[in-house]
C-alpha cells in the first residue's frame, strides 16, 4: 500500500485543556475488546470507576456518559484521567486514533486527520498555499492534481478547483439538502433554519465576499474534502465526488461571507456531515 498524507498531518497534536470543542463530550465512546479487557481487570480506585462506567451492549463495549454527556474519565480541567493516571498507552483505539481517519482505494491509503477537530481546522487554514500530499515517506510533494494523476485519476481542470458561485436558487438548493440530512443536534436544524430565512442576505454577502476572499483558503477546503472521499472513486463517478465538495465547501464559503471567515464553520459542517455515513451517502446520492 501507498500511505497519502496531507502536508499538515504530522504537525498534529491534541489541544487537549485549550479545546474548546472537546471529542470526549457529546459522543458515545466505543471500546475495543482488548481495552475493555484491560480496564476491567485494573485494581484499585480507577479500577472501579471504569467497571462501574463500561457498558456492553449487543457484544459492544462503550462508556457510560455523564448526564451532560460527558466522558466520565474527562476530568474539570479537560484533561484525561486515564493519561494522567495510566499514560496515553492507557487509551482504547478509538480515543487513540481520533482524529484520524483512513481510507483505501486500490494501492493507495488515504492517511488523514478530521475536521470535526478544531485544531485540524486550524492547521488547515493557518495557510493559503496550495494543499499538497506526500506519499510514504518520500520527501516529494504532490498538489492535488499530482496526486490524482498518480492514482490514475484524470478529472478535468474545473474540478481541482472551488469556484463560489452566489445564487438565491442555488444556496437555497444547499440549503434545503442540507435540512434534509439527519441532525447532530436541535442547534444544526435551527441554524440551517436561520439561514434560509436570509437567503437574499446570504447572496448579498456572498457577492461580495468573493471579490476579495483568499481564494486559496476555499481551495484547501474543497481539496481536502474531496481527498476525503477518494476512497468513494470506485463506488461513485469523480464528479459525483467533487459535486459533493463542491456543496459542501460553498456551505462554508456563505457562511463565512455572512458571519465573517471562522474556521468553526468549517468544523461544524464536518461534525454534522462527515461523521454520519447516512448523511454522507445522502448528499452523494442526489
Amino acid at each position: 500500500m501507498i500511505c497519502v498524507y496531507p502536508d499538515f498531518y504530522r504537525a498534529f497534536a491534541c489541544k487537549a485543556s485549550f479545546c474548546r470543542h472537546s471529542c470526549c463530550r457529546g459522543w458515545e465512546i466505543d471500546v475495543d475488546e482488548e481495552s475493555a479487557a484491560y480496564y476491567r481487570a485494573l485494581p484499585g480506585k480507577l479500577g472501579d470507576d471504569l467497571r462501574a462506567a463500561l457498558v456492553e451492549e449487543a457484544g459492544v463495549w462503550h462508556f457510560r456518559l455523564t448526564d451532560d454527556e460527558r466522558c466520565p474519565f474527562l476530568r474539570s480541567d479537560g484533561l484525561c484521567r486515564l493519561i494522567r493516571e495510566l499514560g496515553e498507552q492507557a487509551l482504547c483505539d478509538i480515543c487513540a486514533l481520533h482524529p484520524r481517519f483512513y481510507g483505501e482505494l486500490g494501492s493507495f491509503e488515504f492517511c488523514g486527520l478530521g475536521l470535526s477537530c478544531e485544531k485540524v481546522c486550524e492547521l488547515l487554514l493557518e495557510s493559503s498555499a496550495p494543499l499538497r500530499f506526500q506519499l510514504d515517506d518520500k520527501a516529494e510533494l504532490l498538489d492535488f492534481a499530482g496526486l490524482l494523476c498518480r492514482m490514475g485519476l484524470e478529472p478535468v481542470a474545473e474540478l481541482l478547483q472551488f469556484t463560489p458561485k452566489p445564487g438565491e436558487a442555488r444556496y437555497a438548493e444547499i440549503l434545503r439538502r442540507l435540512s434534509e440530512t439527519e441532525p447532530i443536534d436541535e442547534n444544526w436544524t435551527e441554524e440551517i433554519r436561520q439561514l434560509r430565512s436570509v437567503l437574499t442576505d446570504l447572496v448579498e454577502n456572498a457577492v461580495e465576499y468573493a471579490a476579495v476572499c483568499d481564494r486559496g483558503r476555499y481551495d484547501r477546503i474543497y481539496q481536502y474534502i474531496l481527498f476525503r472521499q477518494l476512497e468513494r472513486a470506485g463506488e461513485y463517478e469523480f464528479p459525483a465526488l467533487a459535486v459533493y465538495a463542491r456543496l459542501s465547501t460553498e456551505f462554508v464559503f456563505l457562511q463565512d461571507a455572512l458571519l465573517g471567515a471562522d474556521p468553526e464553520h468549517l468544523r461544524r459542517w464536518s461534525e454534522q456531515i462527515e461523521y454520519s455515513t447516512e448523511n454522507v451517502d445522502r448528499l452523494l446520492s442526489i
